[in-house]
C-alpha cells in the first residue's frame, strides 16, 4: 500500500494550516475539560500546537542592526 499516490513535492504539502491547528487546540481543550488528559501532557501538546498556529499565521521579521557586519 502506498502512503502517497502523488510523488510530487510542493509547498502546500509541507505547510501546517492555521485552521487545523485551531481545531486541534479546541479538541485538546475539550479533552482537558473532560479530564481525559494529564495536566503535563496537556501543557506540552498545547505549547507545540500554539507554536504551529503562530508559525502558520505570522511572518516574523528579524531586525537588522547596523553593527558594521557585511552580510
Amino acid at each position: 500500500m502506498k502512503i502517497r499516490e502523488n510523488n510530487d513535492f510542493n509547498r502546500e504539502q509541507g505547510t501546517y494550516d492555521a485552521d487545523h491547528a485551531a481545531a486541534a487546540i479546541e479538541e485538546l481543550d475539550q479533552q482537558r475539560a473532560a479530564g481525559e488528559i494529564e495536566p503535563h501532557a496537556y501543557l506540552v501538546k498545547k505549547r507545540s500546537l500554539v507554536r504551529l498556529y503562530l508559525k502558520a499565521t505570522t511572518t516574523p521579521r528579524r531586525k537588522q542592526y547596523d553593527e558594521g557586519f557585511d552580510l
